[in-house]
């Protein structure tokens, strides 16, 4: 096993750390033999209970999937479903956690990118990264990541530049505590505290203050950087001779005339502003939904409660009410009295946009975005592995773009940023909107209230198993 910093871990480290995670869920008298004892059992029960998820058919979760909202510690405080759970709060140990995780962003290898393009001679550039995942990324730019919170904090996921030499099915998936080590060392801790804002509007819908982030639940925050899908794009237009066209201020998004003279672009080929930036927006939503998704699904072979939701304020969530005392998940925003919300711009040395305040200008940021995608180490760097038999002769026939098409973006870009005041121009360039919950289903309320079949024996086998844990 390695570290988060590649270093060796050993297994007795990696028995204490677990140890440790299972006295605060009160289960060992303290000793360090206790602690051992306790946390080798918890990886035998891990290892069954793994066999036992790679054995669950898929259309069983297919089918079996449902909103299961009311877990251990909720309550419903009036109305005809009234009930108050008699059970604590019980968060998600280290494996339930680690299996969600990598059924919305494990490494499932390299992906295959966009074979051709009739505007390229050589291998179609518009990837980003090979990286594949368990989710579908638009063009293979592949910026999708994860933030997560929790009773002990709040914590961000990264799989998006990962190996996909090391496909996680054949190495993470092998034993349980391999699993744990590995979505481990893609780990970030942001903050000691669970992300907590009012339990009111606009905070949080009125159907989700009694059961959205509670105590003993794990909140999954799926991100979507559209700052990045956008320069991609850009780059993906001209290059196919479209001119981006402002809609909203009837005129070519930038002084374009150069670029048309030189037959680059077509000013008659209009692409609008308004809806590319809607269709990259839609994108992200897509692959953000996708992610909550699969880890919705991977809730019904552990026997866990929980949905996938949008009843939490995002803006709450990332941090748009620190001056109110809630810091969210700590992110810069910019805000302008001419728009309705303000615009988040990431975590700086996290998860940051491609344009100022973390570049100098937009040419500086087209031209890192560059250099993400053809430089050392990135995606078409012949030295760099990827998805092909012969992958330094492959990708030495991607170009980078013509200093003439690299112009012809920044003028765009640099228009966008100048009129709208942010990159993109009318949408966010950093999306957040969607979550997964997980939480241990109160059995006791749907056996109460709802007829046979409203949850799965994987819930019931869940329920009887921590329950000997909390009770021992």
């Amino acid at each position: 096993m390695k570290d988060r910093n590649g270093a060796g871990l050993s297994r007795r480290t990696f028995m204490y750390l677990s140890g440790l995670a299972a006295l605060a869920l009160g289960r060992s008298g303290g000793s360090a033999a206790a602690e051992e004892a306790v946390s080798a059992a918890s990886v035998s029960e891990w290892n069954k209970l793994l066999a036992d998820v790679k054995r669950f058919p898929l259309l069983d979760a297919l089918y079996g999937r449902r909103s299961r909202r009311f877990g251990w510690g909720m309550e419903i405080p009036k109305g005809p479903l009234a009930y108050k759970s008699e059970l604590p709060p019980a968060p998600l140990d280290d494996f339930e956690r680690a299996m969600l995780i990598a059924a919305g962003l494990g490494v499932s290898g390299w992906h295959h990118g966009i074979p051709h393009t009739t505007g390229q001679d050589g291998l179609c550039d518009y990837a980003v990264r090979y990286t594949g995942r368990t989710l579908p990324v638009a063009a293979g730019i592949g910026n999708t990541d994860l933030f997560y919170t929790q009773d002990d904090g709040t914590y961000y996921v990264s799989t998006r530049n990962a190996d996909g030499e090391k496909p996680w099915h054949d190495t993470a998936m092998s034993e349980a505590e391999q699993l744990v080590a590995t979505v481990a060392a893609h780990t970030r801790k942001l903050s000691d505290r669970r992300i907590d804002p009012p339990r009111e509007a606009p905070h949080y819908s009125a159907h989700n203050f009694w059961n959205g982030n509670t105590p003993g639940s794990t909140l999954f925050i799926p991100v979507g950087n559209v700052s990045e899908q956008m320069l991609d794009f850009l780059f993906i237009a001209a290059g196919s001779g479209y001119t981006t066209y402002d809609d909203l201020e009837g005129r070519p998004a930038g002084d374009l005339q150069r670029f048309f003279d030189a037959g680059l672009i077509d000013p008659k080929r209009r692409y609008p502003l308004s809806y590319m930036e809607q269709y990259l927006l839609t994108t992200c939503a897509v692959e953000m939904g996708v992610m909550g998704h699969n880890m919705a699904l991977a809730l019904q072979p552990l026997g866990l409660g929980g949905w996938f939701f949008s009843g939490v304020s995002p803006f709450s969530v990332m941090g748009a009410a620190a001056k109110a005392g809630e810091p969210g998940l700590g992110f810069a925003f910019e805000k302008h009295e001419d728009w309705g919300v303000p615009n988040p711009l990431g975590i700086e040395g996290v998860y940051e946009t491609f344009s100022p305040p973390h570049y100098p200008d937009m040419r500086a940021a087209v031209e890192a975005f560059l250099e993400l995608k053809f430089g050392p180490g990135g995606a078409y760097d012949p030295d760099t592995p990827g998805p092909f038999r012969d992958d330094a002769a492959i990708k030495a026939t991607a170009k980078r773009p013509s200093k003439e098409l690299v112009e012809c973006v920044i003028a765009t870009a640099e228009y966008i940023y100048a009129t709208y005041g942010k990159f993109p121009g009318t949408v966010p360039s950093i999306f957040v909107r969607y979550y997964t919950q997980a939480h241990r289903l109160d059995t006791g309320f749907y056996d109460r209230f709802f007829g046979p079949g409203s949850y799965l024996d994987t819930h019931k086998q869940n329920v009887t198993r921590w329950l000997s844990k909390i009770r021992t």
